[in-house]
């Protein structure tokens, strides 16, 4: 763990909260345009040891929308029709129980616009914002051939020192 925020880490599919509430991890997403929106999300927490985790459902304009604390269980954190305007913000927060112990956690949210929503929608099949596959680390293209060719230039002598 870290010095500053111990265990805190947020992956693609679940994380860890830091060593005390001040250190909750969040996962933040923000409205691309105006329009409802529908969540599909489970918490997990799976160890039997601890006394569990804590996570929250927040919108930037209407406040907390969804709670659940945890041990050893799962919770739906899900919901339909939500209203945002264009810039709002919903946020995924997860932080220990009462103490820290085993509050590693599972939850990587799902966002769908509903039939009114204004905009092309997310990056996914029919405008899905999935944090399991949208939040997974993105390897680094190759070059391609003119790519490769401008970089042999631009690596070369007769380039770098034009007389």
């Amino acid at each position: 763990p870290g010095a500053k925020l111990g265990w805190a880490q947020l992956t693609a599919t679940g994380g860890h909260p830091g060593n005390d509430r001040r250190h909750a991890v969040v996962r933040r997403w923000v409205a691309p345009a105006d329009g409802a929106y529908d969540l599909k999300s489970t918490l997990v927490h799976e160890p039997e040891a601890g006394d569990g985790i804590r996570g929250f459902v927040s919108h930037s304009r209407l406040g907390k929308l969804l709670s659940a604390s945890l041990h050893h269980s799962k919770a739906d954190l899900s919901l339909t029709a939500v209203s945002f305007q264009a810039g709002d913000t919903l946020d995924f927060i997860v932080d220990i129980g009462d103490g820290l112990n085993s509050d590693q956690f599972l939850w990587s949210p799902k966002i769908t616009p509903g039939q009114n929503t204004t905009g092309s929608g997310g990056d996914g099949p029919q405008g899905v914002w999935d944090a399991a596959r949208d939040f997974s680390p993105r390897t680094k293209a190759s070059l391609n051939a003119w790519e490769q060719f401008v970089q042999v230039l631009m690596l070369s002598n007769e380039f770098m020192f034009v007389d």
